[in-house]
């Protein structure tokens, strides 16, 4: 049981309804994750605006693929499940989301796939990347896809806490 129910876009503070409604244009409804947020009108609009940022730049097989991992090494459920749906839907066969846990030594990714996922997964778990990993991605990304990159990492990781603080709930 969540420990803040997520608000409708009918009883949302003033200041937080056009934000779901152009949330509920994008993804057909208002998820949970951004009901909940709506509590707190100012914390909806800064993770709506890098939402719409990280959606920039990177292609959306690598974003997908590591935001579904960060959620993967966190454990969340909530956006492990949005974000399958996302890879599905950018490229990403059920094959590779089953590998991704083992993609290092997978013949279902390329390089710059494995460089990503490495990326993610160290930052993840370490709040740090190496020169190496860095190196890898660069080899495959420009400044720009890079900085998108570390963004997408950094919010999948603040969905993924605030999810758990919060006990936010599917679907």
């Amino acid at each position: 049981m969540p420990y803040v129910e997520p608000t409708d876009l009918a009883n949302a503070p003033a200041d937080a309804k056009e934000i779901l409604e152009a949330i509920k244009g994008k993804y057909g409804k208002v998820l949970n994750i951004f009901g909940t947020m709506a509590h707190q009108p100012d914390v909806l609009k800064g993770i709506a605006t890098v939402n719409d940022g990280v959606e920039q730049d990177l292609p959306p097989k690598l974003r997908e693929l590591a935001y579904y991992h960060a959620s993967q090494v966190n454990g969340c459920a909530y956006c492990s499940h949005y974000h399958r749906q996302g890879a599905k839907s950018a490229g990403v066969s059920d094959a590779q989301l089953d590998a991704v846990a083992m993609h290092a030594t997978s013949e279902l990714f390329d390089e710059t796939e494995k460089a990503v996922l490495s990326y993610a997964e160290s930052l993840t778990k370490t709040a740090a990347v190496s020169d190496a990993q860095v190196s890898a991605v660069k080899e495959h990304l420009n400044d720009t896809q890079l900085v998108t990159l570390a963004a997408t990492v950094a919010l999948a990781n603040f969905t993924n806490r605030f999810n758990h603080g919060l006990d936010v709930e599917l679907p």
